[in-house]
């Protein structure tokens, strides 16, 4: 049986049980959605997913992170993040809804194009 799954390991045909209780897991590629990080904190708190929605665009890669377009990008969407804050403090899974929704609809409204008639 090991010099089975020995050969198996080194053709690279695991199978999902064989990765989780032989190991290997973590080998190889492994894909994560972009969004991911964003729709857990989204579930943890939905005011935070919210926020992360709202400065997602401005953020930088270098120190200090956050702008001051991110902050006035805050300031302009604040009604969003109360009405999140206000949905999930009451009963949590309409907050949920509500935040989740404003993250699909900011997710389709990024993916569209706009096409002008010519003339």
């Amino acid at each position: 049986m090991t010099d089975a799954l020995e050969n198996q390991i080194k053709a690279g045909e695991w199978t999902l049980f064989d990765k989780v209780m032989y190991g290997g897991l973590g080998f190889g590629s492994f894909c994560v959605p972009t969004n991911l990080f964003k729709v857990l904190f989204t579930v943890i708190f939905p005011p935070l997913g919210e926020v992360i929605n709202i400065v997602g665009d401005f953020v930088i890669d270098q120190f200090p992170y956050i702008t001051y377009d991110s902050l006035k990008a805050i300031a302009e969407n604040l009604n969003r993040i109360i009405y999140s804050f206000v949905l999930t403090s009451m009963f949590y899974i309409p907050g949920l809804i509500y935040t989740l929704s404003n993250i699909s609809c900011n997710k389709q409204t990024s993916n569209q194009v706009i096409v002008k008639p010519k003339g």
